[in-house]
């Protein structure tokens, strides 16, 4: 459902440009909303073709190196001639971002609870759905301890379960 769920607001146009930019982005790189709105050009850096974000977790004052995907890459916009200085995203307040999420998260047919964070439950669990082991995803999290990712373990395993019931009753 995440994929399906991320594909539609994709494909839904939203007030404010970049809000739904910052949104999709998180959703394929798992930073915390603080985190986006602290984002500045000079915590970007191409390493040999790679992508990366170097940034000090705002809850966790730990930092993270977190390498960047081409669909990641997709919703970061165009730094032009801004400074290292100068924010990634151009936002509005944290209240004004949520207010925005929920007429776009309707428009896009998704009618359960819809905030900026759950973005970080996206990314988690579509990262351990597609096959990236539990302790890879926890850095990437920024997670300092495993034990908070393997929430995210369950809801994959739920759908362990559902997958191999799908069979059920085709054979009767």
């Amino acid at each position: 459902m995440i994929i399906e769920e991320l594909r539609a607001l994709i494909a839904t146009p939203m007030k404010n440009e970049a809000v739904k930019q910052a949104y999709l982005f998180s959703c394929f790189c798992g930073l915390r909303i603080s985190d986006i709105i602290g984002l500045k050009w000079g915590n970007v850096h191409v390493d040999n073709g790679q992508y990366r974000l170097e940034v000090v977790m705002q809850k966790t004052k730990e930092p993270i190196y977190l390498p960047l995907s081409p669909e990641a890459l997709r919703w970061m916009p165009e730094r032009g001639a801004k400074s290292a200085e100068d924010a990634v995203f151009d936002l509005p307040s944290t209240t004004h971002i949520n207010i925005l999420l929920k007429p776009w998260a309707k428009e896009a047919g998704i009618d359960k609870r819809f905030s900026f964070h759950g973005f970080r439950h996206t990314f988690a669990t579509m990262m351990l759905t597609l096959g990236a082991d539990l302790y890879t995803t926890s850095k990437l999290l920024g997670h300092t301890d495993v034990k908070m990712t393997q929430v995210y373990a369950k809801i994959v395993n739920r759908k362990k379960d559902e997958a191999v019931n799908l069979v059920n009753g085709l054979f009767d």
